[in-house]
């Protein structure tokens, strides 16, 4: 079914995913402060492990990954934190990270675990090594970024220690789940020694592949507490671990491992072991629980969305009044700050957005595109045989409702496409993960080998986050800034009456024959009435004809006959708004609704 363009609910899911308070939420990420440790002023703690500066948590993470995947360095940190003060967002930021470049992408796997995932029990070291290997051989056999090589030598190693039949097994497995059963099993029957073979694999890998390498990010330490052998077993693996690669690799070794607890748990995981304390004691991130300067940064950009989503609605003054008055006077961590401000604006959006759908925005998207289609195939249009066809707005493809829509035709048939997606805010995350998913679906080939042109693609709003800007460039996808733009009507929907500020609406109101029409959701049933149009039946030629004298162009009609495929109309301010028809346009046809001339 196609997507009800009027009614996407991203800011509704967003404040959602705030007021949960869990797990790492991209669209409110902030920078926090990094500063060394005993320093004065506000900040968490740590040290770069290059000797680099840094200043923030991004660029501590990036040096990481610099000092691993660039310089080729051993990288171990425990990252310590009271609880919901941003530890576990630390660990998935991370990992987002290793995702944003090519060289990272394409080089590395990244294994993101829980140690509660491991059974507890006898043997837990062993059990340790058999949890992060069996994510490790699932990656290199089946991540599809990975080169040929060194899938062929992840299979090598195996049949060096597991019957072909086993191998051929976990070659064809479908799922990470039967995979890491069937390994386990395997594995422990026929390797001696887990952490020999642990840094074996990692030194096969790299001679097929030398930029390779290999990520272990660690949660819930803080699940041994309670388990003292469990905790010494976890203490003598990783003490020897960290041994391995500082004196048998000298610290050279593409190996990067984060081990995420709480502030107690891991003081006194480092302390009790005077070997870790002496390796990589003080390379710990101490993060700290929050400070109010963050907290109002994560407010102002809530704010900001809503404000971008429904400026110009008739409750959206009283509404903000309302969120600027929120007082959140008792948090204490990142955690419930989100909690507590999260639920306090979702009641908000609640009491006077719940039905209303956000914005369309446009805005000058379609001159965007055009300009933007016009650089990118420049080569191919200054060939006689091509042309670019006009931009077209909210055009249904494979189901989805594009914002944008242009062609490259050659000789008058298409031979590459460009789809584009507009926000009046700052680009969400969910945006981005809806406009892939949809750009899948219609087959969307950003890349030819052949010179032949490719497929284009750009999401277009006010601002786009950073680490998201990203992921767009690693999809193909272009960024386009364009002001934001508060709609001059918008569509009501059940008692939330909507409407814009701006005097043209004004006169709407107040000048034409029956402006009730912005309040009314009834229509006129046209099935008795012989000479009345109904729009969500009529052919163009009888819609020419209906409209003739309100000044619709063809264009509109065209896409007003695209728009009723994906929901049939039933008011006019529904349909006024989509195709975004003037104060005078709006009023003549009124008049042809209340003379029965058109009807729904």
């Amino acid at each position: 079914m196609p997507e009800d363009a009027g009614k996407k609910r991203y800011i509704k899911s967003f404040l959602q995913q705030v007021k949960s308070g869990t797990g790492f939420i991209e669209d409110i990420r902030i920078e926090r402060v990094i500063r060394q440790p005993g320093s004065d002023g506000e900040g968490s703690t740590a040290r770069s492990l290059s000797g680099r500066q840094i200043a923030n948590i991004t660029q501590l993470l990036e040096d990481d990954l610099r000092h691993t995947f660039d310089d080729g360095f051993f990288t171990f940190r425990f990252v310590a934190a009271l609880v919901g003060s941003g530890k576990t967002s630390l660990l998935t930021y991370l990992n987002e990270l290793t995702r944003t470049k090519p060289t990272f992408l394409n080089h590395s796997i990244v294994v993101q675990f829980q140690l509660s995932d491991i059974p507890l029990g006898p043997n837990f070291g062993v059990k340790f090594y058999c949890h992060i290997l069996a994510d490790t051989f699932w990656e290199l056999l089946h991540n599809q970024n990975l080169s040929n090589s060194v899938r062929v030598i992840a299979e090598n190693i195996l049949g060096d220690y597991l019957e072909s039949n086993e191998v051929s097994q976990l070659k064809t497995a479908k799922a990470l789940m039967p995979f890491r059963s069937k390994f386990k099993k395997y594995i422990t029957e026929s390797v001696d020694g887990f952490e020999q073979f642990f840094f074996y694999v990692i030194s096969e890998v790299s001679q097929v592949d030398p930029r390779f390498s290999f990520v272990y990010l660690a949660d819930e330490l803080d699940a041994l507490a309670e388990f003292p052998k469990e905790i010494q077993e976890t203490r003598l693996v990783l003490k020897q671990l960290i041994r391995g690669a500082f004196q048998v690799f000298s610290s050279k070794i593409r190996l990067l491992m984060y081990l995420v607890g709480t502030s107690d748990n891991v003081g006194s995981f480092i302390a009790e072991d005077s070997v870790i304390q002496s390796l990589i004691g003080d390379s710990a991130i101490n993060l700290n629980k929050g400070y109010s300067n963050e907290f109002e940064v994560i407010r102002e950009k809530i704010e900001n969305r809503i404000q971008g989503a429904y400026s110009g609605y008739k409750n959206f003054n009283q509404a903000w009044q309302e969120i600027k008055n929120i007082s959140i006077s008792s948090t204490n961590t990142l955690r419930e700050f989100c909690r507590n401000y999260g639920n306090a604006i979702l009641e908000i959006h609640e009491k006077y957005f719940q039905e209303a759908p956000e914005q369309v925005f446009e805005g000058d998207a379609r001159n965007l595109v055009e300009a933007e289609c016009r650089q990118q195939w420049a080569n191919f249009l200054s060939k006689t045989a091509y042309t670019l066809s006009n931009v077209s707005t909210t055009t249904v493809i494979a189901g989805h409702a594009f914002d944008c829509y242009v062609e490259l035709l050659h000789n008058g048939n298409t031979v590459a496409r460009a789809f584009g997606e507009a926000k009046n805010y700052e680009m969400l995350s969910s945006h981005f993960n809806t406009f892939t998913q949809w750009l899948n679906d219609v087959k969307f080939n950003p890349s030819n080998s052949d010179g032949t042109p490719t497929d284009l693609a750009f999401m277009i709003a006010p601002i786009c986050p950073p680490l998201l800007q990203r992921k767009l460039d690693l999809r193909n996808i272009h960024f386009l800034k364009s002001d934001k733009i508060v709609s001059t009507v918008v569509s009501a929907t059940n008692n939330d009456t909507i409407i814009g500020s701006t005097p043209i609406i004004e006169q709407v109101l107040n000048n034409a024959k029956t402006p009730n029409w912005i309040f009314s959701n009834s229509s006129i049933n046209g099935n008795n009435l012989k000479k009345s149009t109904n729009i969500n039946t009529a052919t163009k030629h009888e819609l020419t004809a209906a409209f003739k004298g309100t000044g619709i162009k063809q264009a509109t009609i065209d896409r007003l006959i695209k728009l009723r495929a994906i929901k049939p109309y039933k008011t006019l301010d529904t349909m006024a708004f989509d195709l975004k028809f003037t104060s005078n346009v709006i009023i003549k046809l009124q008049d042809k609704l209340d003379k029965q001339d058109i009807c729904f």
